[in-house]
């Protein structure tokens, strides 16, 4: 017995839908989400990060993050940590795709905050971290095999 025609259009559809990839949603900034771009407006990737110390009797939180796109910068911003005036990190993601197929990551902290700083690729799903421990002073991070362009 054959199905009648609109089963099997809505069968069919059903399966295209269960086999196409899921749509990326872009970087949602939040007061400790820094959104940056690869390409103008599309939010692409995710920054967060999370710090702790034993300085001053200890403290422990989520970095604020300061974009800078009123400035005309997309593709770089700042956190700050115990005050909006005093910025603990910069970062910046590049598009090396071109080179190495990778996008680049890089960072300058000027904290002996201990963190842990992720990078999310919010189109392919995949993110890299660093580090610094507490006590110690942060080095740069010049990064350019941080994240694959397409997902490989």
């Amino acid at each position: 017995m054959r199905l009648p025609l609109a089963s099997r259009l809505v069968a069919g559809l059903a399966l295209l839908l269960l086999a196409a990839p899921a749509l990326a949603v872009p970087c949602a900034p939040s007061a400790n989400v820094l959104c940056l771009d690869d390409q103008p407006g599309d939010r692409r990737f995710a920054i967060n990060v999370d710090y702790q110390t034993t300085l001053g009797g200890g403290f422990v939180g989520p970095g604020k993050a300061l974009g800078l796109s009123s400035l005309g910068v997309t593709r770089g911003g700042l956190f700050w940590f115990f005050g909006q005036d005093n910025p603990e990190i910069l970062i910046k993601v590049l598009n090396g795709c071109g080179i190495n197929n990778r996008f680049w990551v890089y960072l300058s902290a000027t904290t002996s905050v201990g963190f842990n700083l992720t990078v999310t690729d919010t189109l392919l799903g995949s993110a890299k971290s660093y580090q610094n421990p507490d006590l110690l002073l942060a080095r740069s991070v010049n990064d350019t095999a941080a994240l694959s362009c397409n997902g490989q």
